[in-house]
């Protein structure tokens, strides 16, 4: 039952029943709500798993913010990177991290990170028709090893080793699939993950900026590199190519 705020005379209020026939409408341009500027990058090893975003948050052709965060610690063994709407973005956050926090106080136990993936898938299918516009790389390591799993806004998941979102994706793809390996170590994954945004940075305008990268090892806690580890990269990386 779809249930919304009512006016003073006890009808429904028109703007829910517009948004209930846009929901079950054919013309809806879903592109036009998937569609993100930026680059998040994951990438899962022998050893555990690392993460890397730009950092440049765009409204259209707008450079809204130029220190933008997008990848964020659940916990310290799991870690979630964001591209779509911030605000959309920043709830399921918290709302993971409240439930991750209160299944380890009621259990004992910390959550694994497929039930930490399985929960943000649900909770983005029940939102479906009124969807979080957002599209969640989550990782980390428990018991069973590193895992990763990508989830977009209708709740789809899917375990994968390597894998980037948002409009730099294509570029930092070509970077990932020519140079991952899954024997190489995790501190080797934070640097190629580094690779693979800085040059979807020099190709795609809604990236761009600086770049956040952290990991989490088999056996250690979330790390995020500070910008001194981060230095070099940029000397190495990002430079003028003509």
């Amino acid at each position: 039952m779809i249930r919304g705020s009512k006016t003073n005379s006890g009808l429904v209020d028109p703007l829910i029943l517009v948004g209930v026939k846009e929901m079950f409408s054919s013309n809806i341009d879903v592109s036009k709500r998937v569609k993100t500027g930026t680059t998040t990058v994951g990438l899962v090893v022998r050893d555990g798993v690392a993460l890397a975003t730009d950092t440049r948050v765009t409204a259209g052709f707008f450079v809204a913010h130029r220190k933008g965060k997008k990848l964020f610690p659940l916990s310290n063994y799991a870690a979630i990177t964001i591209a779509g709407r911030v605000a959309d973005a920043q709830t399921i956050i918290d709302l993971l991290r409240a439930n991750i926090r209160y299944y380890h106080i009621s259990r004992g136990l910390p959550m694994d990170i497929v039930s930490i993936a399985r929960l943000a898938s649900n909770l983005m299918f029940n939102y479906r028709y009124f969807p979080y516009i957002a599209q969640l790389i989550i990782a980390g390591v428990d018991n069973t090893g590193p895992h990763m799993f990508n989830i977009d806004l209708t709740g789809s998941m899917t375990e994968e080793t390597i894998i980037s979102t948002g409009s730099g994706s294509p570029v930092a793809y070509g970077i990932l699939e020519s140079e991952y390996s899954f024997g190489i170590s995790v501190e080797e994954a934070a640097r190629l993950a580094f690779k693979a945004v800085a040059a979807a940075i020099q190709r795609d305008i809604g990236s761009g900026d600086s770049i956040d990268v952290g990991y989490i090892k088999i056996g250690g806690n979330y790390v995020e590199l500070g910008i001194e580890d981060k230095r070099p990269l940029y000397s190495q990386f990002i430079r003028q190519v003509y």
